[in-house]
């Protein structure tokens, strides 16, 4: 699985892979989660917009987006589940993931956001 940073516009994300075994925690931990209140979604514009997963193993995942206490996991047909991410928990964690894989700057720029 790859997870990148939706950070920027107009240039490269920075992006990092993850392990099987994390790939696989990171699915049972989002299996968990419960759905989220109704027109919950992930925040849109200019700047951090979350983190956005791809290359799931699993037959029908294509992509999972994590932003904002949302976490939005979209299907090969084209179906969407919006769940809730209390505390932004799941965030923070893949966040710290990918503490030791970003520049300095790109750290201090998810770490505020995730303060909000």
């Amino acid at each position: 699985m790859d997870v990148e940073i939706d950070l920027y516009s107009g240039r490269p994300n920075p992006a990092f892979g993850l392990a099987p075994e994390a790939a696989h925690e990171l699915m049972c931990r989002i299996a968990a989660l419960p759905p989220a209140p109704a027109g919950a979604a992930p925040p849109q514009g200019l700047g951090y917009r979350g983190l956005r997963i791809t290359g799931d193993p699993g037959a029908d995942v294509v992509e999972i987006v994590v932003a904002g206490g949302v976490v939005v996991v979209r299907d090969r047909n084209g179906a969407e589940r919006v769940l809730q991410d209390a505390e932004r928990a799941l965030e923070r964690s893949l966040a710290d993931l990918a503490a030791t894989r970003l520049e300095p700057a790109e750290l201090s720029v998810l770490r505020r956001e995730l303060s909000r």
